[in-house]
């Protein structure tokens, strides 16, 4: 197998690792959205990664709800929904970005 086929093979597993991570961070994400109206969770959004752009993003479109920033940023005790709070995006990255390793070394093992 030449050198351009294994990379385009380990660029493929990682995309596809990452990707599947992306959907997982959405879901926490989601998860610790502060909801209110709802508006705040309907603007969080996932980018995903190709082969050619191993990039993934999780985050929240102010055109959306323009106050996300200041939720985000801001804490405050009263947040109407159970185990929602600030950070809602910080926070469960930070709980999953571990996963990022195992989620790529189980699609390189799938690619063998």
């Amino acid at each position: 197998m030449s050198g351009s086929s294994i990379s385009k093979k380990l660029n493929i597993a990682v995309a596809k690792a990452l990707n599947k991570y992306g959907e997982r961070l959405q879901e926490e994400v989601l998860n610790q959205t502060p909801m209110d109206t709802g508006e705040l969770r309907r603007s969080i959004f996932k980018t995903e990664a190709t082969e050619n752009n191993l990039k993934i993003e999780v985050g929240s479109r102010g055109a959306i709800a323009p106050y996300n920033v200041y939720v985000h940023e801001v804490p405050k005790t009263n947040y109407t929904t159970e185990a929602t709070g600030h950070k809602f995006i910080e926070r469960p990255f930070n709980e999953t970005k571990h996963l990022v390793k195992e989620f790529i070394q189980e699609e390189i093992k799938k690619s063998d």
